[in-house]
């Protein structure tokens, strides 16, 4: 499988930077993250994704064992400025991914349009003291986004205030009204990202999709990430006991109390764990070992 084409600007964001981004983040509920890419390596990167999409029986998507499946989430602008938006801490946890989407859809494809909704609701006291989001969306549309494209609607500010919403969650709405303040109107503001640039997201913000006009194949990638706090610099194995404890649970919760996000390992996953262990020993690796356990 030919290497993503897809390649990252890597000079880091100055501090100026990153602070305007954060603040807007704070305050919209979502900010554009310029010139995360080469922009003349977008193009030959979605080529490839027309080359490797497949239909899964249910949609249009890639292979999740493709690197062009995660290589987006390695962009070091986007990784740069992630932990700034989880945390206010000096020390700042490690962003983890918990889920990935790949949206792909075809010339005239309405079939996944979301309506008005929120993935999460606001934390804390609405529309006063901020909290920081438990989860964000980083996403890449690699396509100069017009109304013509369909990009993503928000309503900034609702990832603060439950007491905003939009006029009609069933209809394409394009103002917001507080209740009992009809005359106070709240614009709704279009994603217009360019092909180069990725987009973070509050999760907790109202947001919806549109449907896309302008010919061609919508491919949107979504990574979303919560922070973990890590202090102690070090990573090890799970204990045995408590691997014990995450592949015998029995219910979701002691899945995720023990294991976190993810499934603990099947035989399936476990054939591909050792592929890519062989693979990284035949390229020179080496293969490393980590402790079994912290103390």
């Amino acid at each position: 499988m030919d290497k993503p084409a897809i390649e990252f600007v890597e000079e880091l964001y100055s501090k100026e930077e990153i602070e305007k981004m954060v603040t807007q983040f704070q305050e919209k509920g979502y900010v554009i993250l310029p010139d995360v890419f080469k922009r003349e390596t977008v193009d030959p990167f979605v080529k490839q994704l027309e080359e490797i999409m497949i239909f899964d029986g249910l949609k249009n998507t890639i292979p999740h064992n493709s690197p062009h499946y995660i290589h987006c989430a390695y962009t070091p602008r986007a990784r740069q400025v992630l932990p700034y938006t989880l945390s206010h801490l000096n020390s700042k946890p490690y962003p983890c991914l918990n889920t990935t989407i790949i949206i792909i859809q075809k010339d005239g494809d309405t079939s996944y349009i979301p309506e008005w909704h929120k993935d999460h609701s606001p934390e804390g006291m609405p529309g006063k003291e901020y909290y920081y989001p438990s989860t964000v969306f980083l996403a890449f549309y690699f396509e100069d986004m017009t109304d013509e494209h369909g990009p993503t609607l928000t309503i900034p500010g609702t990832h603060r205030d439950l007491s905003i919403y939009p006029v009609d969650k069933n209809s394409y709405a394009d103002v917001a009204v507080i209740p009992d303040n009809d005359d106070k109107k709240l614009p709704v503001e279009a994603i217009h990202c360019r092909k180069q640039d990725a987009v973070l997201l509050d999760q907790r913000i109202w947001h919806r999709g549109t449907a896309r006009k302008a010919p061609g194949t919508r491919y949107i990638f979504v990574y979303g990430a919560y922070p973990i706090a890590h202090f102690y610099g070090t990573v090890t194995h799970m204990p045995e006991s408590q691997l014990h404890a995450w592949i015998h649970a029995k219910n979701m919760k002691d899945r995720v109390f023990f294991g976190g996000y993810f499934a603990p390992p099947d035989r399936e996953a476990l054939k591909a764990m050792e592929k890519e262990l062989d693979e990284l020993e035949k390229a020179g690796g080496p293969v490393r070992e980590f402790l079994r356990a912290a103390y």
